[in-house]
């Protein structure tokens, strides 16, 4: 008996099965990723499937070859933000795919679809593309479910040093953990730093202080400083919804004993209030690291 595998099902199967289990892995690792990205680590793991029609390799081979595309896959993803988030994110991808691996096994053996291919440590299983998918889904879900019912746990309240640029000069803050500061850049979706002007004013340069005068004087210039792409974040609160002028920034990194480490953040938000203490000129939530 031959065995027919039609390329194109392989290659999307395993490409919306990776995205969902990225989705998943990111949640569990808290690292927030632009959906670019995500893209392109799924796609990576949808090639990566394509080892099943290579010839057979050394068992130290395939072990290597499938550490070596689960690393890139996340890399891919989430890009590099340190080893030790890096290696979560790479753990929580691994377990994921066994999950799944685990759920499929049970659909296996619960309607008795043999094994159809296996080689190089990839296995084709002779499952509806409708159900693996379904059970990705699945796998995604339970992690959405479980972080919202179990809480998600906290990391400790500390101020950091940050430093992005800001019409070609580079601003140093002073930024402390908010749990409730959940504000998003509406282009990229990912997490924003949210800066007090009055608390700030003094270390932002001429042209920036100029266009936030006039925006929360009431007169919100036509055009925004050279160089920083406008972005109307929206902020909600207890007493209010709002839209805090925000801009896209080249980079935003964190400053410590070592340097700078480069975040993968690309916008900061104003407010037009002070946060009321010294020892902070900016707040950022519990998923901006």
């Amino acid at each position: 008996m031959k065995t027919v595998i039609y390329l194109d099902v392989l290659l999307l199967v395993n490409f919306l099965a990776g995205y969902f289990l990225l989705m998943a892995a990111g949640l569990l690792s808290g690292c927030a990723a632009r959906q670019l990205r995500l893209l392109a680590g799924a796609g990576l793991a949808a090639l990566s499937a394509l080892v099943l029609f290579a010839p057979e390799l050394p068992y130290p081979a395939q072990i290597l070859y499938k550490l070596g595309t689960g690393a890139a896959v996340v890399w891919a993803a989430f890009s590099f933000r340190g080893i030790r988030r890096f290696l979560c994110a790479v753990f929580w991808y691994a377990t994921l795919n066994l999950l799944l691996a685990g759920l499929a096994l049970l659909v296996i053996t619960q309607t008795g679809a043999p094994f159809v291919e296996t080689n190089n440590l990839a296995v084709y299983l002779r499952v509806s593309p409708l159900v693996l998918l379904a059970l990705a889904g699945v796998c995604c879900l339970a992690v959405e479910l479980a972080l919202r019912f179990l809480g998600r746990a906290e990391p400790p309240a500390e101020t950091i040093g940050v430093e992005l640029e800001l019409c070609g000069a580079k601003v140093c803050l002073r930024a402390a953990l908010d749990t409730g500061c959940h504000l998003k850049d509406p282009i990229t979706c990912l997490p924003v730093l949210l800066v007090s002007y009055p608390d700030a004013e003094t270390r932002l340069p001429q042209p920036l202080r100029e266009f936030l005068d006039a925006w929360f004087g009431g007169d919100p210039p036509a055009e925004p400083p050279d160089g920083l792409p406008l972005r109307l974040i929206p902020c909600t609160t207890a007493e209010q919804a709002a839209l805090l002028p925000g801009f896209a920034v080249g980079r935003i990194g964190l400053i410590s004993p070592r340097g700078v480490m480069p975040l993968d953040r690309t916008a900061v938000a104003f407010s037009r209030q002070s946060f009321g203490s010294e020892k902070c000129e900016a707040l950022y939530g519990s998923d901006f690291l």
